[in-house]
């Protein structure tokens, strides 16, 4: 019985990461050009001090905002609008603490948005 049970398990967990390995798969990158206009879009507002960085074929994008002990939300959905303006999608956006990054070398998510427009 407990053979079963994790002969089943291991079906699932196989199964799982198939799917998602073919979902993720079927995602277009995003061209050098796109992440360069939405960079220099992003350049133009004092929110985001530093350059943004793209993860998993330009579909996450990671920006650095200077904290004020709030979370940031907002700031990551402003940055899923300019993403849809820009066609890209499915997307996720998080944002980080600059300065910890800048201090510490650590990666201290302070927001973050699924753009799901």
């Amino acid at each position: 019985m407990k053979s079963y049970k994790r002969l089943t398990l291991l079906i699932l967990i196989i199964l799982a990461a198939a799917v998602t390995y073919y979902i993720e798969s079927g995602k277009p990158e995003v061209s050098p050009q796109t992440r360069a206009q939405v960079e220099a879009e992003l350049a133009k507002d004092t929110t985001f001090p530093a350059r943004p960085v793209w993860w998993d074929k330009g579909h996450i994008l990671g920006v650095g905002v200077l904290p004020n002990g709030q979370n940031r939300n907002n700031d990551a959905e402003r940055v899923c609008q300019l993403l849809t303006r820009y066609d890209i999608k499915p997307a996720e956006v998080q944002v980080f603490d600059v300065l910890q990054i800048q201090n510490d070398d650590e990666w201290v998510q302070i927001g973050g948005a699924i753009c799901s427009r």
